[in-house]
């Protein structure tokens, strides 16, 4: 069986397996697509059109006629987790070097040429590094004085240090190394006294950690050379974990219905660390052995899975993690590719939601070091929102990052090239004005884009305050009646020479309403909680949707409280700034710890002002306008 995958000329010529979808050939061979759902046949996001030999295909699925309408059934549109070749038909066909079936796989399909955000602000720490290295000259043994390989090096590092030990494992390479070199050897040590290295000659210079940032949906690497505290290098790819689901509930899912689902998710992120590993030696020049450290921040399901630890607990309430305090395994434990007796330092998780990404977020802003009230708001996947100052510490997670990062949007997608991630529009005309990532042709909206798109449709009164389309535009050209669904053009087909039109829904409105309302909601329940009366005088948008968004639509459309948009900070990749400091300095370890025991932990869902707060929260910008007192624009436009 031949089936052709265009435009991107590939071959799959194979065995057909009755139980194997379109999708999980396109998955073996190694071919990432969209699948919000896990392939479970719910998001539709992994839409295929079938050019030839739709008729070796079963028919589609109830789902499918349920996500897909009549016309692109018509066309040959079809989804890649639902639809399987049919093995009678193809045991009849004689064979041929021609292809059976032809499959276009559109560019919002594949996960490909993402905007991966790497860098951050970084205030900076105390550089006191875990890692360091000492060059020494050991005396030779003579016939005199007959000492063992061992008692002469500790003699030699007890002169400068304190205390040494050594692994056993470092014993058995002593004697060759020592004679091999002339007994110049160089020494690393962990957290002062314990040897994890033993090399010949001097290689001080070659001091090298690297911190990790494990998303749901990226993975960035930083190499930091030890010795003076630069990064060398930088690298970053898709997590690929989502072809398995492009959140942590889908993956929690596989695990859950797969028996060996822990150890593939597992594999598949040690093996994408280990290539980020050696991308960055590569850039730098250096060998992975050079490398003795890595530390890592994730959310807690990425954290667990990365060990090989089952997270399956934190998908149920009461959301339990097998472990929270931070660890440090050997690399060679979790099968990472650095020096064989390096040391792997994962920091420490908060609770079931909240993960060690969260902490890295609190180390690197310092926010437990400010006088004035500050929200740090972290937008990914998951959403994350730390309150407090020098005196008082919360969070809480939200459900709400998805939406944002195109989940459950009719054209939503994430930040890749061809994405819309700006818009603006005429009130005059309804005319819209739009830019993409790259400069490509349009093919989906991303998050930066959908903000934008409300916050426009708000100011140009196509929206009302609790939602809805405006009935005073709805025979506007632009405003589409489809499927008792009402519709806003953003980009033409015919106009602009797309494959289809890209809209806006009602459907994606209270998507947005739903995912604005939670962060804006979640700030007020912690509020209340903490029963702190200063008003928030600053904020923090972590994360790279936080650092693409456009702050003033954010504010417009009540995401973030309404303070001066001067006191609205960006702060890039800060989960990942954590991890390097964590490299750069010990006793960072030990703030973390300490932390953990004062961070109060709100689980904003189940308050009894949740849901008051969330409907609230639901109209633009919010149901009280006196909370957005300086949004004069808000008194001209419905409320319904």
């Amino acid at each position: 069986m031949i089936i052709d995958l265009e435009p991107i000329s590939r071959r799959i010529d194979t065995k057909i397996s009755k139980k194997k979808r379109i999708y999980d050939y396109l998955t073996k061979i190694n071919i990432q697509i969209r699948s919000l759902c896990g392939g479970s046949g719910t998001c539709a996001k992994c839409r295929i059109l079938v050019q030839k030999g739709n008729q070796y295909l079963t028919p589609p699925s109830q789902n499918e006629i349920k996500l897909l309408n009549k016309q692109e059934l018509e066309q040959g549109w079809r989804l890649a987790c639902q639809t399987f070749i049919n093995e009678q038909l193809i045991d009849n066909l004689e064979s041929s070097s021609q292809p059976q079936i032809i499959i276009f796989l559109p560019d919002e399909l594949l996960l490909e040429d993402f905007n991966i955000l790497t860098s951050g602000i970084n205030k900076g720490v105390e550089f006191n590094p875990v890692i360091k290295k000492l060059y020494l000259e050991i005396e030779k043994p003579t016939l005199e004085k007959p000492i063992p390989d061992l008692e002469r090096i500790k003699s030699s590092v007890l002169k400068v240090n304190k205390e040494i030990t050594f692994n056993f494992e470092l014993l058995k390479i002593i004697p060759k190394i020592l004679r091999e070199s002339d007994h110049k050897i160089t020494l690393t040590f962990w957290n002062d006294h314990k040897v994890i290295a033993f090399e010949p000659g001097n290689t001080v210079k070659d001091n090298f950690g690297i911190a990790f940032d494990i998303g749901t949906t990226t993975i960035v690497g930083y190499l930091i050379n030890l010795n003076d505290g630069k990064v060398y290098s930088t690298a970053s790819m898709l997590n690929p974990q989502t072809a398995y689901g492009e959140d942590v509930i889908t993956r929690i899912t596989y695990i859950k219905d797969n028996e060996d689902g822990l150890k593939k998710l597992n594999s598949i992120v040690i093996e994408a660390l280990n290539e980020i590993i050696l991308k960055n030696c590569a850039r730098a020049k250096i060998q992975s052995n050079q490398i003795y450290e890595a530390t890592i921040v994730g959310n807690s399901v990425m954290h667990h899975i990365s060990l090989g630890l089952n997270p399956t607990n934190i998908g149920l309430s009461p959301y339990i993690p097998i472990v929270q305090h931070g660890l440090n395994v050997k690399s060679k434990e979790i099968n990472l590719n650095i020096s064989q007796q390096g040391n792997v330092y994962i920091l420490p998780i908060i609770a079931g939601f909240v993960g060690a990404d969260t902490m890295g977020v609190i180390l690197s802003s310092h926010i437990d070091e400010e006088k004035e009230l500050t929200l740090i708001i972290d937008i990914g996947t998951n959403g994350e929102i730390i309150l407090g100052n020098k005196k008082i510490l919360a969070t809480g997670s939200c459900a709400a990052g998805s939406a944002l990062e195109g989940a459950h949007i009719n054209d939503g997608m994430r930040a890749a090239a061809g994405a819309i991630d700006s818009i603006k529009i005429d009130p005059k005309d309804l005319s819209v004005s739009y830019t993409t990532i790259k400069d490509k042709k349009a093919i989906g909206i991303c998050g930066s884009g959908l903000i934008d798109a409300v916050s426009e449709m708000l100011k140009s009164k196509i929206l009302t305050r609790s939602g809805s389309f405006n009935k005073e535009f709805i025979n506007h050209e632009r405003i589409i009646k489809r499927d008792k669904n009402t519709e806003f053009i953003i980009a033409r087909k015919d106009e602009d020479d797309l494959i289809k039109d890209i809209k806006i829904t009602q459907k994606d409105i209270r998507e947005i309403q739903m995912a604005k309302g939670a962060f804006y909601s979640g700030t007020k329940v912690i509020l209340k909680y903490l029963n702190i009366n200063p008003e928030i005088k600053q904020i923090f948008l972590a994360g790279a949707f936080g650092n693409y968004i456009n702050k003033e639509n954010a504010k417009f459309i009540g995401m973030i409280p309404d303070i001066p948009s001067e006191k609205i900070f960006q702060i890039g990749n800060a989960a990942g700034i954590g991890a390097q400091n964590c490299l750069l300095n010990n006793e960072l370890r030990n703030k973390a710890e300490k932390l953990l025991k004062n961070i109060k932990y709100i689980e904003i869902a189940t308050k009894k002002e949740f849901q008051k707060e969330f409907a609230e929260a639901m109209y633009f910008p919010h149901l009280n306008l006196d909370y957005f007192a300086s949004l004069k624009e808000y008194t001209d436009i419905p409320k319904r």
